[in-house]
C-alpha cells in the first residue's frame, strides 16, 4: 500500500457509517454552557462518552473487522491496546462471534482491563505484555505473524480511519452553524487523521487544531523534522494518547489536515 497516495473519500467513510448503524450511538453534540461562558464561544461537546464502550474507538475497530473475509477471520484476530481501542476490539468480536486475543501493557488500570473482559465475554483473551503500548503492540504483531490472527491496528489504517471519519459526518449533520475551529485528540493519529479529512471536503474553512499530551507530542515532533518520528521516553500519564510512535498513514494525512 503506499501511503502517500491514500486519503479517506467520503464514499467510504458513508460506507464506514451504514455498516456500524447498528452497533454505535449517534451520540449528541452537546453546548458545553460552562466552557461556552468562560471562553466567549459557543463549545459543543462530541459525547462520544455515551457510547456502549465509553469511546469513539469502536467506530473504527468494527469498520475494520468487518471488512474481512472469512478467511481473514478463520484464525481470529488480535490487537494491542492501552484500553480503548481494546474495548472496541473485544465488543466487536462478542458482537460478530469471532475469537480475539488483546495485548495490553502491564501499567494498564485494572478498571479497563476488566472492561475489556465484560464486553468481550468469553470470545477474548487478554495478555499484558511490556511497560508501552508500543512495547504491547510489538508482542501482538509477533503472535499474529506466528498464529495467523489478523491484527487489528489501532490507527494505522484505512478502515479504522474511515471508521473513526464517522464521528466528523454526525457532527456536521446536527449543527447547521459553521464551525470555525474543532479539537481533536491525537495519539496515534487515527481520529485525527479521519476527522480532518471529512472536515476539509465539506468544511474547509475549518480550522483544525490537534490536540496531544505534552509528555508525548509524537505527532507534533514528526511533523516538525518532516517524517515518522520515535520518541524514546513518553510520559504514560495519558495512557490513552501515549504512543513513542505515530502511524505512516496517519502522518501522511495529519500532515495535510492538521493546522
Amino acid at each position: 500500500m503506499n501511503t502517500m497516495n491514500y486519503f479517506p473519500q467520503l464514499k467510504n467513510i458513508t460506507r464506514a457509517k451504514i455498516n456500524l448503524n447498528d452497533v454505535i450511538l449517534q451520540t449528541p453534540l452537546q453546548k458545553n454552557l460552562n466552557l461556552s461562558d468562560e471562553f466567549e464561544a459557543n463549545i459543543l461537546l462530541k459525547r462520544e462518552d455515551l457510547q456502549v464502550v465509553r469511546s469513539y474507538k469502536l467506530r473504527g475497530a468494527f469498520n475494520k473487522i468487518a471488512h474481512l473475509s472469512a478467511d481473514d477471520l478463520k484464525n481470529g484476530v488480535v490487537c494491542a491496546s492501552a484500553g480503548n481501542h481494546a474495548q472496541g476490539v473485544a465488543y466487536s468480536c462478542q458482537r460478530l462471534g469471532i475469537k480475539g486475543k488483546i495485548y495490553m501493557p502491564t501499567t494498564t488500570p485494572q478498571q479497563k482491563i476488566k472492561q475489556v473482559k465484560m464486553f468481550g465475554k468469553t470470545y477474548i483473551e487478554v495478555v499484558l505484555s511490556g511497560d508501552t503500548f508500543d512495547d504491547a503492540q510489538q508482542a501482538a504483531v509477533a503472535d499474529a505473524k506466528e498464529t495467523g490472527m489478523a491484527f487489528i491496528h489501532p490507527f494505522d489504517d484505512e478502515q479504522i480511519i474511515e471508521g473513526q471519519a464517522t464521528v466528523a459526518l454526525e457532527i456536521l449533520q446536527d449543527t447547521k452553524e459553521n464551525i470555525d475551529y474543532i479539537f481533536i485528540p491525537i495519539g496515534g493519529g487515527g481520529l485525527a487523521a479521519g476527522v480532518g479529512a471529512c472536515f476539509r471536503q465539506i468544511s474547509p474553512q475549518t480550522k483544525i487544531i490537534g490536540v496531544e499530551p505534552a509528555g508525548a507530542p509524537s505527532m507534533f515532533e514528526s511533523i516538525k523534522a518532516g517524517k515518522v518520528t520515535e520518541l524514546k521516553n513518553i510520559d504514560k500519564f495519558v495512557d490513552g494518547a501515549a504512543v513513542q510512535k505515530v502511524g505512516e498513514i496517519t502522518f501522511e494525512i495529519c500532515k495535510q489536515v492538521v493546522d
